[in-house]
């Protein structure tokens, strides 16, 4: 039976995947042009297995939508197999820049609050 402890661990593991995922998913493509199969896989062992990406459709559809990252043709992928590769736009580097602004920002910040040296309250 699992503990609340697990539950909450998992709902929160689950919530920062989804909150990475699209800068993980541009930072990749702003090295190089990957199919979709390829991000999850580079994420997975970039992370040492700490991150997988189960089902990144949606947030590939989503950044298409929102013209961060475009289709850039079909070509044989390393396995022979014909795979879609996407690329970043421009208008996705200029959002991967403010993502990974605020991640920094934000994760120094939580660094911050946990290191009991950190910033004290301002009374």
């Amino acid at each position: 039976m699992k503990s609340d402890h697990d539950t909450i661990n998992k709902t929160l593991e689950e919530n920062l995947k989804k909150a990475l995922t699209e800068l993980l998913v541009l930072f990749l493509l702003s090295r190089r042009e990957y199919y979709i199969g390829e991000l999850t896989n580079a994420i997975s062992a970039r992370s040492s297995g700490a991150l997988t990406v189960v089902f990144p459709y949606a947030a590939i559809y989503r950044m298409t939508r929102g013209g961060y990252i475009a289709e850039s043709g079909k070509r044989a992928a390393p396995d022979g197999r014909l795979r879609q590769y996407y690329k970043i736009t421009e208008e996705g580097r200029t959002y991967l820049e403010g993502l990974l602004s605020t991640y920094h920002r934000f994760s120094r910040a939580v660094d911050d609050i946990l290191r009991e040296g950190g910033r004290q309250d301002a009374r």
